[in-house]
């Protein structure tokens, strides 16, 4: 008899793209109501494709805030060819290996890698899977095998941890360190998101940071800065509890709003230049900005205050949005785009460098950004909550299954 689970659903259609797009900033209910794209839905388990897959159990899964954007319509259309729906959401996924089914791993807590690689679909690796960087796969789109799809989650045929139940490729799996505990390990994937950005270009020591954001991202970002650069950390939040955290997690400074241009006169002592038109200029800048944010506002402040010769890091998932990328060339920025993880150079998944930090002594600060936990069946409440734009609006917010 075929599994089956039961799972948060998003069905796609343009209709209610559109809808979420135009009308979900003034009635939210539209976001998670009856006319939503999401319900909750009992759903046969697909069998996956012949090889080395576990069945799971979830025990936590976090939100994030693709699956927030997903539902606002705020994602870019660009990528649909590379997702497959009606699918079950949920892609932080922290979970029980079921019975032994012949695998060490049986009975074990895991953390689920959700990028969907040659090796899952059966096929010879790509040029990217082949360097373990699946996040780039060059067959993220074809049909033939598994079918579309980037990540677990977002496929029509491998449910995410928005639902009880999932298989999952052996490959995918990394074992939780018993001393690492539940609300720890489920921010894996997030942190190796923050993690990879900064492996990507590691700044010098000494050198001069932003971070933009200070949501879960922007305050892991903080985290994996203070843990391997020795760089002076700058943070711009929104609101006063995640500049505690960022603080919390190694930030020299935290600002508030209007927060780049205070960050970037107190760091550097920068002169404010005024131009004909528009927001103002700087005389300098940060030798790395971090963009968590991925909107129009952050983007623009983020070009304007990273120096002549500066890096910056695109980490939040930034959509269709109109900014001046005049300060691109102008100031001969390197841009880094930074979506997922991968074997980092020295061969080890991100995964591995991200529970390895999590078992460190000072492992436990991470825990403190799990703000809110739900029962899949609030699903409502917790998307509602996730939309608060006031200081109320939790850091990380996870769907708990444990009994």
């Amino acid at each position: 008899m075929q599994q089956k689970a039961t799972g948060l659903v998003y069905r796609v259609s343009i209709p209610r793209y559109l809808l979420g797009r135009a009308l979900g900033p003034t009635w939210p209910w539209l976001l998670y109501g009856p006319l939503s794209a999401i319900a909750l839905q009992e759903r046969p388990l697909p069998k996956p494709p012949q090889g080395d897959w576990l069945e799971l159990k979830t025990r936590l899964c976090g939100i994030c805030g693709s699956d927030i954007s997903l539902l606002r319509g705020k994602s870019s259309p660009a990528l649909s060819p590379f997702h497959s729906f009606p699918a079950i959401l949920g892609h932080e996924v922290l979970a029980d290996v079921v019975g032994d089914q012949g695998d060490v791993l049986g009975g074990r807590r895991v953390v689920v890698d959700p990028v969907i690689s040659c090796q899952m679909r059966g096929v010879e690796p790509c040029p990217a899977c082949a360097t373990g960087q699946s996040q780039q796969c060059h067959r993220r789109g074809e049909k033939p095998g598994l079918g579309p799809g980037t990540l677990v989650g977002y496929h029509s045929h491998l449910p995410g941890g928005f639902g009880d139940m999932l298989y999952a490729h052996r490959s995918q799996l990394y074992p939780v360190p018993d001393a690492v505990p539940d609300e720890r390990a489920v921010l894996a994937e997030p942190y190796s998101i923050a993690l990879h950005g900064v492996l990507r270009s590691v700044p010098a020591p000494g050198a001069k940071v932003l971070v933009l954001g200070g949501g879960a991202i922007g305050l892991l970002t903080v985290a994996a800065l203070h843990r391997h650069s020795g760089a002076e950390i700058h943070l711009v939040a929104r609101h006063p509890h995640q500049r505690k955290l960022g603080l919390e997690l190694g930030a020299q400074r935290a600002y508030g709003p209007p927060g780049a241009i205070v960050a970037v006169q107190a760091a550097v002592n920068a002169q404010l230049l005024r131009p004909l038109m528009g927001p103002p200029v700087f005389s300098d800048g940060f030798d790395y900005v971090y963009d968590c944010i991925g909107s129009a506002e952050s983007l623009r402040d983020s070009l304007r205050v990273t120096r002549h010769g500066g890096t910056l890091v695109l980490l939040g998932t930034a959509g269709p949005v109109d900014v001046d990328w005049s300060f691109i060339w102008a100031n001969e920025l390197d841009l880094i785009g930074c979506f997922g993880y991968g074997r980092e150079s020295d061969g080890r998944h991100t995964f591995a460098w991200a529970l390895d930090d999590f078992a460190a002594p000072e492992g436990d600060v991470f825990e403190r950004l799990v703000t809110d936990r739900y029962r899949l069946s609030d699903y409502r409440a917790a998307v509602r909550r996730q939309l608060v734009a006031g200081p109320n609006r939790p850091v990380k917010a996870v769907f708990d299954f444990r009994s």
